[in-house]
Parts: C-alpha cells; structure tokens; sequence
C-alpha cells in the first residue's frame, strides 16, 4: 500500500481519536476551581436553578465574605434575576443589608463591565466569583480581562457540588451546556 492510501485511511482516524481525546477532556478546559480564600465580596453571577445562590450563601457562612453581590438579567415584566436570587439568599439567612445587586445585564461580559462601578463604590479588591463549573473558566477569563486594569483579583469558586466531570458527555443537559460555552469562548477570543 502506497503513502498516499495508507494517509487516506489513515488521518480520519487519527483525526476521530483526537477528536474523541478531546470530547473526553473538554472539561478541563470549561472549568475553572480555585479554593475560596478570604475575599471583600462573593459576586453571583444569573442563571442557574438557585445552585449558585445556595453556594454563596455557603461561602458567607463560611466566612469567606461579608458581601455578596447578584446579578440582574430581565427575566418578565419587570421582574429580574437580581430580585429572585436575593430572596433566595435571604431564605438561606444571608441578611439582606449583605446582599447588593446589579440589573440590566444580557451576558457574561456585560456581567463584568457593569460591576465595575459597584466594586468601586464597595471598594472591592478581591472577588469570589460563582457560577456552574461548566461556565467558570469562560466567566472567570472574561472577569479577570474586564477587571485587570482596577486591579481586582477574581478568584473561581464555582458550585462546589455541581459535577461536570470527564463524563459530561453523556448527559443531554451537561453536553447542551459544553457545547454552547465552547462557541461562546470562541466568540468572546474574537471580542477581547
């Protein structure tokens, strides 16, 4: 068999087992853990389904900060994430004088920039920053590009008891969040 043959038959295969490499490992790319560590404010980014207020009303409780701050996506007639995911703190003994909002937000990156103004007015040096493990390296690159310049440090502590592991794959759900965080890395690469 010639080059040329061998080649032919050969590279789809090649290319399929890096392809399947890749599946396998794409977590590691997607999620970002750090250990929490003493912090001026715990920021929540929306979305969800109550798992990322629920992980920092741990972290205040732990003590790792005295403030956390939500975001506000528009989600009805006048009804924002902000407003949901501050009750639920509140239910989960987070005293309310704790909790600080943003609203108006449609994205990860709008997430960022509008924080801005209220980690300066709260003179926020460092941030924990939670979210679902499969969207905090995206989240947390996305923050540390947005906030260099302020010189605050973003530090990941996504929910701790979310897996989203080497078998993300086999769940319509966790491969439907892979899938749509991969196309918005890429898209955001060429918008930083």
């Amino acid at each position: 068999m010639g080059w040329k043959k061998w080649l032919f038959y050969s590279l789809p295969l090649f290319l399929l087992l890096i392809g399947f490499i890749v599946l396998i490992n794409l977590h590691k790319f997607l999620v970002l853990e750090q250990q929490p560590k003493k912090a001026d404010a715990i920021l929540v980014l929306s979305g969800g389904k109550g798992d990322r207020e629920a992980e920092a009303a741990k972290l205040y409780h732990e003590g790792w900060s005295d403030t956390i701050i939500v975001t506000g996506a528009l989600v009805g007639w006048e009804t924002y994430t902000s407003e949901i995911m501050t009750e639920h703190l509140i239910e989960l003994d987070v005293p309310k004088d704790a909790i600080y909002s943003y609203k108006e937000v449609t994205s990860t990156r709008e997430e960022a920039e509008l924080s801005i103004p209220l980690l300066r007015e709260l003179d926020v040096n460092t941030l924990i920053l939670v979210t679902n493990k499969y969207h905090s390296a995206r989240a947390t690159w996305i923050f540390q590009k947005t906030l260099k310049e302020k010189n605050i440090e973003v530090i990941s502590v996504p929910v701790r008891d979310d897996v989203y592991d080497q078998n993300w794959w086999k769940n319509h759900e966790t491969r439907k969040h892979g899938a749509s965080e991969v196309l918005k890395f890429i898209w955001e690469l060429f918008r930083l």
